[in-house]
């Protein structure tokens, strides 16, 4: 991960961290906390208290979330984007402005927790350098891009349909999960590809992912795309693996299913409606995918909700 040197508002110091930060997040284990957030339509800000010796990351769902520090400083998360906040010694509080009927997902943890987790017999963790005792002391703010994996685990989080207990342990898994597929590199921008190591090769794979997310109904064709992009079929396609840990077909499967989800989740239509809501021609051909996906077919989901 990356230090950005960059001052950030501070808010108080360590000792008189707010209660009110407590609030913000959903203990669901020791160290482990959880913040759903869907802004309200009488919404313009909600506070955010980001405490010390605390790791948070903060996930924009939908549409585009800002963190202002303060009068002067102010931290854009594009849709599909996720911020990591170290701070060791100081807190901070941001007001985050997001649409309303948007939502975002807040994770924290606690630093003993992060150590539990990511450490064994002492040894310095080499994928997360800030667990060691010579680096812990350093502030870090990192942004980079959500994978379809974490996407759909981040959705699961918005879900409620087990026993409290049970949903809290179901929970905790999500995020344990999700913390492993965060934190697999040290460098959320390194990439096997050497031609990935040219920025705008990667801005332009991160274009072929907001086509598709504009257009998942209906998706353009890999030559679509690629005229679109001005990426030849190979490099998009090896490039969007890399970069998103899932192919492009891939990809638009898993927006097109999560989609359909939601959909189950609202209620209001048939099976076969919402297949044809999200393209597909053959209601078969959608339960098949759904089953293959979930593990469950959708009207089994449907009724299980």
């Amino acid at each position: 991960m990356r230090s950005i040197s960059s001052s950030m508002p501070l808010l108080s110091n360590a000792r008189n961290t707010p209660k009110s930060a407590s609030r913000d997040f959903l203990d669901l284990y020791e160290g482990i906390g959880v913040m759903r957030v869907t802004m309200g339509d009488d919404e313009t800000a909600r506070p955010i208290d980001v405490q010390p010796e605390h790791i948070h990351l903060f996930f924009s769902m939908e549409g585009d979330v800002a963190f202002q520090f303060g009068p002067m400083y102010m931290r854009p998360l594009p849709q599909g984007q996720s911020f990591f906040i170290y701070n060791p010694k100081d807190a901070l509080r941001a007001q985050v402005r997001m649409p309303a009927g948007h939502r975002m997902v807040g994770i924290r943890l606690s630093f003993s927790r992060m150590h539990t987790l990511f450490m064994r017999d002492g040894q310095d963790a080499q994928e997360l350098p800030f667990l060691n005792q010579k680096d812990m002391q350093r502030p870090i703010y990192d942004q980079r891009g959500v994978d379809a994996a974490m996407q759909i685990l981040l959705e699961g989080l918005f879900h409620e349909r087990l026993s409290p207990n049970a949903q809290r342990v179901a929970h905790l898994g999500q995020i344990l999960e999700l913390l492993g597929l965060y934190f697999h590199t040290s460098e959320p921008n390194v990439v096997a590809c050497p031609f990935l190591k040219d920025e705008e090769t990667v801005r332009k794979i991160r274009e072929a992912k907001s086509i598709i997310l504009d257009r998942w109904q209906s998706p353009p064709t890999i030559a679509q795309l690629s005229a679109q992009t001005g990426l030849n079929a190979y490099r998009l396609k090896v490039g969007f693996k890399e970069v998103y840990g899932n192919t492009v077909y891939g990809f638009v499967m898993d927006t097109r299913l999560n989609h359909a989800r939601r959909m189950l989740d609202a209620g209001g239509k048939s099976v076969n409606e919402v297949a044809f809501d999200i393209g597909y021609t053959n209601p078969s051909h959608f339960i098949a995918a759904f089953k293959k996906k979930f593990g469950t077919t959708p009207r089994k989901y449907k009724v299980s909700e």
